[in-house]
């Protein structure tokens, strides 16, 4: 018997790309269920067929949420409870790189609210059942929010993430809020809005820790540059270009990775393996790399307990 059957795992946009890797290892693991959670449960029940025959392993189980939206958030996060089932790995995967506005029935900017309302909501909710104690949780993160990948990519972190003056508002809590919101900001910039959103994940991870004083471990991670998933679906332009030229020669210069690969990487350091991993951080691939091994980031703008503890507080007043 494998020395995981008795445990449990929950992954975010189970159904295509990385998500669906990620449970696919999970399963060859041996752990002895896997909830995959997707937008719909059309989705999800496809999802559970193909791993099944993929892995050979009857062990997913299927629950359907649309993590960009509150509700639906909620819906699954109470379907989830009712079950009873408690969770020893939850991967949080999901996010998009936009190209134009767009805003859930929410108010929510589409990437912010993608990566981080329900995913906050999942969290907190089963948190506050019982259902994540010892648990490691990993939300997916992105070398952008270093601030330090190629000036040609166009990701550059917003100045108010960075501590400097700010277009977004006078102050931390507007700039965060009109940023989440799209409210009295800049023109729209789709690849800034997602490095900028990853930073808003590096946060939560971080404030999460001192939220539940270590009982439950949290970890920003990046699976690096993955072009073979669909996260780059809405964009279009000189990025969709560009990024369609690094898939051809990406993995030729450190740009470019097959998905199991990046997959793995929540897998690793969620079970510790080439750790140690420190609960409230964030591992993304080395400066100026998006591929290659895991090194903890530290940057300044990262590790801002008072921009964690605005972020998280915002969060909580989005979600309601």
């Amino acid at each position: 018997m494998s020395e995981y059957a008795n445990r449990s795992a929950l992954v975010t946009g189970a159904n295509s790309g990385l998500g669906f890797e990620a449970a696919a290892q999970l399963a060859e693991m041996g752990y002895g269920s896997v909830t995959l959670a997707c937008r719909t449960q059309e989705k999800a029940d496809a999802a559970a067929a193909e791993l099944r025959a993929r892995t050979g392993a009857d062990v997913f189980d299927t629950v359907a949420v649309d993590v960009a939206v509150i509700e639906s958030s909620r819906n699954a996060a109470a379907e989830l409870i009712n079950r009873g089932r408690a969770f020893d790995v939850v991967l949080l995967n999901a996010g998009m790189v936009p190209s134009e506005l767009e805003r859930t029935t929410d108010g929510i900017e589409m990437s912010f609210a993608a990566s981080l309302i329900g995913h906050h909501i999942l969290t907190t909710e089963l948190l506050d059942a019982g259902l994540l104690d010892g648990a490691s949780v990993v939300l997916v993160g992105s070398e952008a929010a270093n601030n330090d990948l190629p000036k040609m990519m166009g990701m550059s972190v917003y100045d108010f993430a960075l501590g400097e003056p700010s277009a977004f508002g006078s102050t931390e809590v507007e700039a965060m809020r009109n940023f989440a919101t799209a409210a009295g900001k800049p023109e729209y910039n789709g690849s800034r809005q997602y490095a900028t959103t990853k930073v808003f994940s590096s946060w939560w991870s971080a404030a999460m820790e001192r939220r539940t004083d270590g009982t439950t471990r949290f970890y920003t991670v990046s699976p690096g540059a993955n072009l073979g998933t669909s996260a780059d679906r809405n964009i279009t332009g000189g990025l969709k270009l560009m990024l369609g030229v690094m898939g051809k020669v990406g993995k030729y210069v450190g740009m470019d990775q097959p998905v199991p690969v990046g997959a793995k990487r929540y897998i690793d350091v969620a079970h510790g393996v080439d750790g140690p991993y420190e609960s409230g951080r964030t591992y993304t691939s080395r400066p100026k790399k998006m591929t290659g091994p895991l090194v903890e980031r530290d940057h300044d703008h990262l590790t801002d307990v008072d921009r964690q503890d605005t972020a998280i507080g915002l969060l909580d007043e989005l979600v309601g």
